[in-house]
């Protein structure tokens, strides 16, 4: 009796010693898992890779829960929202994950000290863009709306100007960048439509105008015309006879005539030589033929 008591002692202290082993096993299992984690997150950390960091973290925390693995999960997830924003330039939403980074208790220093970093960076570029460029931008939006476009191209030309549009936060300033050139690509079209226009439309207008400007000198001509014609024809300073123009061998054939009958024309201009046609014409003599000494005499020069 008192062996069968002994032996079952000894299999019950046995037990324990068993059960002892095993858990202090598992705990140092669980414990080189979880350093193993939080080891592999931080490399993550260092490469910038934060959503593989939040992960490691995480499993991290489900083996064991400490104040560490928590704070350095969410600060992880914290960095991969700030990166994510600043990938569709919403600076703003960044700078908010970025504070909650940089301010976590309990996180992780090396993502601290990025976040600090990183935020300083955005802040700059977030201010830039907020109080000079964006100024800028929306007064040439406005002058183009108003087809303004020489004043859309200054604006423009000055935001593109800026050095740090081009400097080591050039990446940062890739959207905005892209916006003002489209508009200063759109302010130059318009003014080269603007300006061809114009030109074919101040080409129309002086074609216009140099057509009405002969239709008038050709009617102030004909009417000059009309009127020196009448004022001649009353004048007795008309180059025609009957509607007919005198020509230089009429002239010369009249001239002749008249110095057969004895009519000396030495003195006559040719316009004298066409008075008296018109003259004799209304005496019925309308040929050189018909010409007579009365009709020279009836003339007066």
């Amino acid at each position: 009796m008192k062996k069968s008591r002994l032996w079952a002692g000894l299999v019950a202290l046995l037990l324990v010693f068993v059960t002892t082993g095993c858990a202090n096993n598992a705990s140092k299992t669980s414990s080189a898992d979880y350093n193993t984690l939080m080891s592999q997150g931080k490399d993550y950390v260092d490469d910038q890779n934060y959503s593989k960091a939040e992960d490691k973290f995480e499993q991290a925390h489900q083996i064991k829960a400490t104040k560490e693995s928590k704070a350095y999960a969410d600060q992880a997830e914290d960095m991969n929202d700030a990166k994510d924003s600043i990938s569709d330039y919403e600076f703003g939403a960044a700078l908010k994950d970025l504070n909650k980074a940089q301010t976590k208790n309990n996180g992780y220093a090396v993502m601290t000290k990025q976040a600090k970093k990183l935020y300083n960076t955005i802040d700059e570029v977030n201010n830039n863009i907020k109080n000079e460029i964006n100024p800028l931008y929306r007064k040439a939006k406005n002058a183009y709306k108003n087809n303004d476009y020489s004043e859309t191209e200054e604006l423009c030309n000055q935001i593109l100007d800026l050095p740090y549009l081009n400097g080591k936060y050039a990446k940062y300033y890739k959207q905005i960048k892209s916006d003002v050139k489209d508009l200063l690509n759109d302010a130059q079209d318009a003014a080269g439509d603007s300006d061809s226009s114009s030109s074919k439309k101040s080409n129309s207008n002086n074609s216009s105008e140099d057509t009405n400007s002969n239709e008038d000198a050709q009617t102030s001509s004909k009417n000059s015309s009309s009127s020196n014609q009448a004022s001649s024809s009353n004048n007795g300073n008309s180059m025609t006879v009957g509607g007919q123009a005198v020509t230089a061998r009429v002239i010369a054939q009249v001239r002749e005539k008249l110095g057969s009958i004895g009519v000396n024309t030495s003195s006559w201009t040719d316009q004298d030589v066409a008075n008296f046609m018109n003259s004799a014409a209304q005496n019925g003599h309308t040929t050189i033929d018909s010409y007579t000494q009365s009709d020279a005499n009836n003339f007066t020069k």
